[in-house]
């Protein structure tokens, strides 16, 4: 699949402190799509998106470069990238305007909260800064953050499941930490004594109820039963061809099932097709590795896998029609995973 001039529908700037990162990550080749952009960098701020198609960086196409070859001249050049890019994040989700009245996505509680970024440098140097985030806590018991209050799509969220909160007065005025083992520990802060006591309180009943019951793997055993349009915000959605277990044991070329497919919050739900009334299945992807090749594929064009982190869990292979729509697909999913922290 060939994109053309006319399909190049922005320029960006990325301009990164010298020394410093852009920000964000590539997946593929022949083109390459960006398939995660990491928060208070950069890119960010760039106006960069995932699913993106970099078609040229400081003027020099790069629709037939590897992944590494672009990488190359990102690195080489100076530490401004003029990047020409095809926007795909309509086609992968389409971000349909509704109120939170009609989405039914009203926050228990939100305001603005200063948040700990910490950044590492190519030498190796850490350094932190505070950077002014919109938080909302919504009724999934879920901590979402994004760019400002007027955006439609988070830039992060944290499943409140068996977190501690505590205020941490030793790091900044009004701030607060939560963590919980194996998990990154958030710094956050607030402009009063009072917005901080709320934002504990509100938070420690979130974790509360989720230590009750397990509301992430609520809400995907809830929206398999809505028909694929009712999933709002979807990540990603259309059709894949998925193997069947039988056909990947023998690697047999046979043994494919077309699905539509809907990916939403690093659970991924599969319909007989787009008409469907609810989703016969779904696969819980958090923590799962996104891979560009299938190695039981049987050959088959345009495959990928998904492994799990453990070995005992069941593994993913699927296929698109066409080479870009595989990295659509693979930049979908990356994001929808990185974006997620793994709960429990």
């Amino acid at each position: 699949m060939k994109i053309s001039i006319a399909e190049s529908d922005k320029t960006v700037i990325v301009k990164r402190e010298a020394g410093g990162e852009f920000g964000f990550r590539i997946h593929g080749s022949k083109p390459v799509v960006v398939s995660a952009i990491e928060p208070d960098t950069p890119a960010e701020s760039s106006g960069l998106e995932v699913g993106d198609i970099i078609m040229s960086v400081n003027g020099r196409s790069v629709m037939d470069a590897t992944h590494s070859e672009v990488v190359r001249l990102a690195h080489s050049g100076p530490d401004i990238l003029e990047l020409e890019v095809a926007r795909t994040c309509n086609v992968l989700a389409p971000r349909v305007a509704r109120s939170p009245k009609e989405s039914g996505d009203v926050a228990v509680y939100s305001g603005y909260l200063w948040r700990r970024a910490t950044t590492v440098n190519p030498a190796g140097i850490a350094t932190d800064k505070w950077v002014r985030r919109w938080f909302a806590l919504r009724r999934d018991n879920c901590l979402y953050y994004y760019k400002t209050d007027s955006d439609a799509q988070p830039v992060g969220a944290v499943m409140l499941l068996k977190y501690d909160v505590e205020a941490t007065p030793e790091l900044r005025n009004f701030s607060f930490v939560i963590r919980k083992l194996g998990a990154p520990s958030h710094h956050l802060a607030a402009d009063s004594e009072e917005m901080m006591q709320n934002w504990i309180t509100v938070i420690k009943e979130a974790v509360e109820r989720n230590n009750q019951a397990d509301t992430w793997l609520d809400a995907s055993v809830r929206m398999q039963q809505l028909p694929a349009c009712s999933i709002q915000r979807p990540d990603c959605f259309g059709y894949l061809s998925k193997q069947q277990d039988r056909a990947k044991k023998t690697s047999s070329p046979t043994g494919w099932s077309r699905r539509y497919c809907v990916l939403k919050d690093a659970a991924l739900y599969f319909y007989d097709d787009a008409n469907a009334e609810k989703a016969f299945g779904v696969a819980c992807l958090h923590g799962f590795k996104v891979h560009g090749s299938a190695s039981h594929g049987g050959g088959r064009k345009h495959a990928f896998e998904l492994q799990p982190p453990d070995p005992t869990q069941r593994s993913y292979t699927f296929a698109t029609e066409t080479e870009m729509d595989k990295k659509r697909w693979l930049a979908a999913l990356e994001y929808s995973i990185d974006r997620w922290i793994k709960v429990g």
